[in-house]
């Protein structure tokens, strides 16, 4: 299959004018115009006698040179590459795909994907199968429900062409304030949206819960891309959500029983975890991350399972919790 998302467009538009029966016969010119035009970015020559390769090996393309009348046409009369069928493996893939999305399930955009691979392998999908619907074969944590990702679409859209906009956010606890908004990413976890993007009034690179937004509307401020922004760099040393500007992370060492060690090493906790130790009765275990909520509560939910080596403050923080927990069951 076509290796990039460019080539396949190429390859959509040249196969339009293969099959345009009120230009029949289009010159390599001709062919030339439409894609620059439809694409907005020119094409070569050699580039575009390379595409024409390659759709003749991809899709068995029968293009045809007639010298007659200076153009190429396909030998084969009602061929197309949009009929071009797919293999079985491809439609296992999408099969799987639609299943998906049947989970994530709960706003327009969503829905829209959903009905464009539905069109592609109509017949074939898993919820056609009689008698079976896709939550008994496939499963995810839990779907997203539309109150838990209210402005998804609209930030998306805004990344995707760039725009700023004008959002008014309130932190828990926190007076709403308006922030002209350049969304970068958007990311979700534990079944909840948060959005990343510049805001003028921080100056800075800042994180939204889309479920304490409160409004959102187009904006006369310039889109600001932030070159220096790496999702993978921004998240680097985060558990769970939470970004800290100018923080430090630490090293911290956890020592799991041996009865919890197969589950932490088989799926860790951050991808920053390293084995320090292991025995019959221990596994100690290393994180290079922030000290943040997210990850004082996974400690916590492990109870007895897991004791805290460092750093210092790290287990401090946590016996503190632990006692005021007893406390409360005193």
């Amino acid at each position: 299959m076509p290796k990039n998302k460019s080539a396949v467009l190429r390859y959509r538009i040249i196969d339009g004018c293969l099959t345009n029966s009120m230009h029949p016969y289009p010159t390599l010119e001709f062919i030339q115009q439409k894609i620059a035009s439809q694409l907005d970015k020119p094409i070569s020559i050699s580039m575009l006698n390379k595409d024409l390769a390659a759709m003749k090996e991809i899709y068995g393309a029968p293009i045809v040179y007639d010298k007659q009348r200076g153009g190429y046409y396909y030998s084969e009369k009602k061929f197309s590459i949009s009929e071009f069928p797919l293999t079985g493996e491809e439609i296992e893939a999408l099969d799987f795909s639609t299943a998906l999305l049947q989970q994530i399930r709960g706003t327009r955009i969503f829905q829209q994907f959903e009905n464009a691979i539905n069109k592609v392998i109509e017949g074939y999908r898993i919820s056609k199968i009689e008698g079976i619907a896709q939550h008994q074969i496939l499963q995810v944590e839990e779907p997203v429900r539309p109150q838990n990702s209210p402005f998804l679409e609209e930030l998306l859209q805004s990344i995707i062409h760039q725009k700023a906009l004008e959002v008014t956010y309130q932190g828990y606890g926190r007076e709403a304030k308006v922030h002209q908004f350049s969304a970068h990413l958007l990311k979700e976890y534990r079944n909840c949206w948060y959005v990343v993007g510049y805001s003028d009034r921080a100056k800075n690179l800042l994180m939204f819960a889309l479920d304490r937004i409160k409004t959102i509307a187009d904006s006369k401020s310039r889109y600001i891309k932030v070159d220096s922004f790496d999702p993978q760099e921004f998240f680097q040393y985060s558990f769970g959500i939470t970004q800290i500007h100018e923080a430090k992370p630490e090293k911290v060492v956890l020592q799991f029983t041996a009865f919890q060690a197969p589950f932490v090493l088989n799926q860790p906790l951050h991808h920053s975890q390293k084995l320090l130790k292991q025995n019959d009765d221990i596994v100690e275990i290393e994180y290079h991350v922030y000290i943040t909520t997210e990850l004082i509560m996974t400690i916590l939910s492990y109870g007895k399972q897991v004791k805290v080596l460092a750093p210092k403050t790290l287990k401090n923080q946590i016996k503190a919790t632990v006692q005021e927990m007893a406390a409360l069951y005193a």
